[in-house]
């Protein structure tokens, strides 16, 4: 089902959350609690254990060290299940309902396989490293004719000390979004986070009229004039709306080869539907959800808009 509008999007959202989404909910609910009941269950007999432990090494103190150190174990073991537990119902709740809830997003589909290529990532020049990648949910579909790739991603790597362990280094946590214009650039402009030191620059800098935003990021290109046309102001308008709905403090991008690379990052668990201590049927998760969606179409509102005026 394609949209002409966001106004259309948000009826047809509420339409099918009334009469599939919520019904579907009410049933999982049930099964949410089942899933809690037996975890908090299965949680607190290891928590006697680790309870029974401390004791005894808190009365027989020549091997209360060992004692300790077996109940701090259970401790952690009782933590973890319940983590697993509600890890592997929020699983079980996205496989079940995701594809219902993609009747409310139109033409919108869920995965969790690769949808963004790590390829055009890198070509994107907006992180300057990373080895590794881990995705979690993905989204793909149209809005007004321009496809649209979402992926939640994790982007990092490896390096070893003096004394040779290894070190995780994060360069990116949060949402990629993809939007493939229509049009091919010119030339290629990236838009990054200001640091503290030098950014390092892959072209040369671009000066822009808006003293806060030249402030704030770090805008770089080979093609100084398209540059300055594609960042109007109504598209740093929805730049900064989009960051503000995915709780991201710094959304950065990148204009090439015909799409718009935009990188979110946010230490927020994204898209997360599900949670064993709550009624999956209240409608924050979905309210909230729908918000980010949103925001991503009125990003493209505005790229259709400058595309008309001759981007």
């Amino acid at each position: 089902m394609e949209f002409n509008s966001i106004e259309d999007f948000k009826k047809n959202f509420a339409q099918v959350y009334r009469s599939k989404v919520y019904p579907t909910l009410s049933n999982i609910d049930v099964e949410r609690q089942k899933a809690r009941k037996e975890g908090l269950k299965k949680a607190f007999f290891i928590g006697f254990f680790a309870l029974v432990s401390f004791i005894i090494g808190s009365i027989y103190k020549e091997a209360g060290e060992f004692f300790f150190f077996i109940s701090l174990i259970l401790v952690i073991t009782a933590f973890t299940y319940y983590s697993f537990t509600q890890k592997s119902f929020e699983q079980k709740l996205k496989t079940r309902i995701m594809p219902v809830l993609m009747d409310a997003f139109g033409n919108f589909n869920w995965t969790q396989t690769e949808k963004i290529s790590t390829s055009e990532i890198r070509d994107s020049r907006i992180f300057s490293r990373f080895d590794h990648r881990d995705i979690d949910d993905n989204f793909y579909g149209f809005y007004q004719d321009m496809p649209i790739e979402i992926s939640e991603s994790h982007l990092y790597y490896y390096t070893r000390d003096s004394k040779g362990n290894r070190q995780l280094h994060t360069t990116f946590k949060g949402v990629l979004i993809s939007i493939g214009v229509g049009k091919r650039f010119s030339g290629h402009t990236i838009v990054r986070q200001r640091g503290f030191l030098l950014n390092s620059k892959v072209y040369q800098e671009v000066k822009l009229e808006d003293p806060e935003f030249q402030k704030r990021y770090f805008v770089d290109s080979n093609d100084q004039v398209e540059a300055r046309f594609i960042l109007t102001t109504a598209f740093m308008d929805r730049f900064k709306n989009l960051s503000n709905a995915f709780g991201a403090e710094y959304p950065e991008c990148s204009f090439k080869d015909g799409k718009l690379l935009i990188a979110l990052s946010t230490k927020k668990d994204l898209f997360k539907l599900g949670n064993l201590n709550t009624p999956v049927t209240e409608a924050g998760p979905y309210q909230q959800f729908l918000n980010e969606i949103i925001s991503i179409l009125e990003m493209i509102e505005v790229l259709k808009v400058t595309q008309k005026t001759g981007l």
